[in-house]
């Protein structure tokens, strides 16, 4: 049987997974290792951060620990075509999230067009219905009807790119600025200034995905 669990383990494996003042408890460690070896278990290696979880705490009193991690078997392995652990931008939380990508088959689908609610809110959406509704079409009725609601759908995929993805431009910026923080405390260790600038960073991002929510919410 494939066996995979993901999340926080509240222990660690070594004193590599450790940064503090103050060393870790053996016992846990010794405990959690003979665990995963008694079930030939393996850790997946995560790309990002080395330490997913920090007590937030200034100076010498800042520990840092990989408590995050995805477990599998190798059932688990064989069964996958392509899998990948990364942790992602850390918010309100004193954990970075860790995302779990694996692939065992191909499943392709395609999109389909949605009205957003949302977009009558925008004076231009009424604009551009007006400018699909009176633009010449010949043919039969079911004809002109079909290919205005054709023009109409295409000039909204346009119009909603152009406009509302600055949306999601705003929160992948945040989420840059967010990462690249992030990383030189993950490099250089914790400072008053670069867990400030962190603290700004988080907020700009947390506006950020308040604003895209509201349109995820619509969609």
């Amino acid at each position: 049987m494939s066996w995979c669990c993901i999340g926080d383990f509240n222990t660690i494996l070594g004193s590599h997974e450790h940064q503090g003042s103050h060393a870790p408890a053996r016992l846990p460690m010794l405990e959690f290792q003979q665990w995963s070896d008694s079930h030939n278990f393996f850790h997946l290696p995560t790309r990002g951060s080395a330490f997913m979880w920090s007590n937030g705490r200034r100076g010498r009193n800042n520990t840092r620990k990989r408590l995050d991690r995805a477990i599998v078997n190798q059932q688990w392995i064989d069964n996958c075509v392509s899998l990948s652990v990364n942790t992602l931008t850390k918010l309100r939380s004193d954990h970075f999230p860790i995302l779990l990508e694996f692939q065992t088959q191909t499943n392709p689908f395609s999109s389909s067009f949605k009205f957003m609610k949302m977009w009558c809110a925008h004076p231009d959406c009424e604009n551009i219905v007006k400018q699909c509704w009176n633009s010449q079409v010949t043919g039969c009725p079911m004809f002109v009807l079909n290919q205005k609601l054709k023009n109409l759908k295409d000039a909204l995929k346009v119009w909603n790119k152009n406009t509302f993805g600055n949306v999601h431009s705003q929160v992948d910026n945040a989420y840059k600025v967010l990462d690249e923080i992030q990383m030189k405390i993950d490099t250089l260790g914790n400072s008053d200034s670069l867990m400030d600038q962190e603290k700004s960073a988080q907020l700009q991002l947390e506006n950020a995905l308040n604003i895209e929510e509201i349109f995820w919410h619509e969609k």
